[in-house]
């Protein structure tokens, strides 16, 4: 009989972006899913591994070398075939935009009738995986085997072997950097565990800007830029004045775009001219601590000082009470450099991407 250590990869920040990662190259841990790829390795670091498989992803690569690192004896083998489903043109796509599709409805229903666009149907995902899992079980007979892979993946499998329907296969959990154990032998397969988490450090709670800030008056420094590689870059906006250290905030690169538009219109109104040499942007600073996430902006303008006052609200869902806002008080040079640079982070991103 053999034992297999179903091991799903660590937390990431691609999540954050509000995208279908799939496939997508140079998604890597965060620190989050560093210290939990830690903590896994220190609750594998006595347990019996015979062979180490792993998606060929950044995000499970970084997480088995969590569980090698207590195992210096094996070897790290990559197999596809253990990789995330291939969501073809949905990959990289706004969750929020493949919601309102039909075939998002077949994928969270009827799964087992789902194909992707330009990409594989759940069905073949789970029979790949599972055609991995009996060739394992051939290849390392009587051995304890770690396989380290995906969500939907691991969950696949699992129902497979339980006797699940496809279609039911979402009612199964499992979570980032959880343990699950499955035994294979000549008789039917058992289901040892499920999602172990327990070992777990509990999550950091992000930062927070606590200073009662709700204007820079003037704005000495205003920065709109990005952190991160091509397909997982976060978005920020940072402002700085006389006294007051830099104010970030973050937001979605449409919001980058959409302010960029505003900014230019409102100048146009204005009569301030938008063709002129744009003055180089200053370097973005830590982005953390954030003040808060941007939902929206707002002009102002009242010529007291020359200056026009961005006002920036925060995110707040229904019911979350009044949304903070702080305005920031620049000149119309720094909003036509900022609007400039909105439009060249966000460029940036899809060339390098193309």
């Amino acid at each position: 009989m053999s034992e297999f250590l179903l091991i799903r990869h660590a937390v990431n920040d691609f999540v954050k972006t509000g995208r279908l990662a799939g496939w997508t190259p140079g998604v890597h841990l965060n620190e989050d899913g560093r210290a939990q790829a830690e903590a896994l390795g220190h609750r594998l670091a006595k347990t019996r591994i015979d062979a180490l498989y792993s998606s060929p992803l950044e995000r499970t690569v970084e997480t088995a070398e969590a569980v090698l690192a207590h195992h210096p004896h094996l070897k790290l083998n990559l197999l596809d075939d253990v990789g995330e489903v291939r969501y073809g043109t949905w990959q990289g796509a706004e969750i929020k935009s493949l919601v309102k599709r039909k075939m998002w409805r077949v994928v969270q229903i009827n799964p087992s009738r789902a194909r992707f666009p330009g990409g594989e149907s759940m069905r073949e995902a789970q029979m790949r995986a599972v055609n991995a899992i009996e060739m394992l079980n051939e290849r390392h007979p009587r051995s304890a085997i770690a396989v380290v892979s995906h969500s939907d993946i691991i969950k696949m499998i699992v129902a497979h072997y339980l006797g699940v329907h496809l279609d039911l296969f979402q009612r199964i959990d499992v979570s980032p950097a959880s343990l699950t154990i499955l035994r294979l032998g000549y008789g039917r397969p058992v289901l040892v565990q499920l999602n172990e988490a327990s070992y777990l450090p509990p999550p950091r709670q992000p930062k927070a800007d606590e200073r009662s800030i709700t204007a820079i008056r003037p704005a000495t420094a205003l920065t709109l830029d990005a952190v991160g590689e091509p397909g997982a870059r976060m978005f920020f906006l940072q402002a700085a004045g006389p006294d007051v250290a830099p104010v970030t905030f973050a937001l979605e690169k449409t919001q980058a775009l959409l302010l960029a538009g505003q900014i230019e219109a409102f100048l146009a109104e204005m009569g301030s001219p938008t063709d002129g040499e744009v003055p180089p942007a200053p370097p973005l600073a830590a982005p953390e601590p954030l003040m808060f996430r941007a939902g929206g902006f707002t002009l102002k303008y009242e010529g007291a000082d020359g200056l026009v006052g961005l006002v920036v609200s925060e995110m707040l869902g229904e019911g979350q009470g009044a949304p903070r806002t702080v305005a920031l008080w620049a000149t119309p040079g720094q909003l036509h450099s900022l609007a400039a640079q909105a439009r060249a982070v966000a460029a940036r991103g899809r060339q390098q991407q193309a």
